[in-house]
């Protein structure tokens, strides 16, 4: 929620609904909750599109890049993450399978 809001909620311990959440950017959506079952299993779904190291490896990235200073740096680094990942065998495995019109091995099949 940043830091900003964090010292509004934290300082006050007021509560808040659904909306505030949503708009402060503590939660993504909202949904009712009989749709929460199909809300799950299609996020679920979405996650495991992703590749594992690509995955972490996005996660890293946004750490990085919210606490870097230096652009340059970054850029620089972030063009040699992705090269690395290009070439690796979970990179070479999803473009293979974009290629073929298949899921990667790490999609879990139903």
């Amino acid at each position: 929620i940043g830091p900003r809001q964090a010292r509004r909620w934290f300082a006050t311990g007021e509560h808040f609904d659904a909306e505030t959440a949503l708009r402060i950017g503590l939660v993504h959506q909202l949904i009712e909750p009989e749709r929460i079952d199909e809300a799950v299993q299609r996020q679920l779904g979405l996650l495991d599109k992703a590749g594992p190291v690509a995955s972490a490896s996005a996660k890293e990235l946004v750490r990085r890049v919210s606490v870097g200073r230096d652009r340059d740096a970054l850029d620089r680094d972030n063009a040699a993450l992705i090269a690395r990942l290009r070439v690796s065998a979970e990179g070479q495995e999803g473009l293979g399978a974009f290629l073929d019109k298949r899921a990667p091995h790490w999609v879990t099949q139903d």
